[in-house]
């Protein structure tokens, strides 16, 4: 199974359980998966879906140091939750 066919399924799940946040980052990279297949305009690798996932936990791992110098608690856990679901 790949990747993308993992993150449907963790998408299903997750609305079936009414997690919100989750559905919303796995929606989130989805999203960035499906760009970059088109801007590719073939098939993602293997190779290409976990650098994407990789990408997306770096974005979130700068922001959080970001929101810790800014104080930004609120935006913070956040952040920090979406980290843990691309863990």
């Amino acid at each position: 199974m790949g990747l993308q066919e993992k993150l449907n399924d963790d998408m299903k799940a997750a609305m079936k359980k009414g997690d919100k946040l989750r559905v919303d980052t796995i929606r989130m990279v989805r999203a960035q998966m499906q760009d970059a297949q088109i801007a590719k305009r073939a098939a993602l690798s293997p190779e290409d879906e976990l650098g994407i996932l990789q990408n997306a936990a770096k974005k979130r791992r700068e922001a959080i140091e970001i929101y810790k110098k800014g104080g930004r608690d609120d935006l913070l856990e956040k952040e920090m939750a979406e980290l843990a679901i691309l863990g």
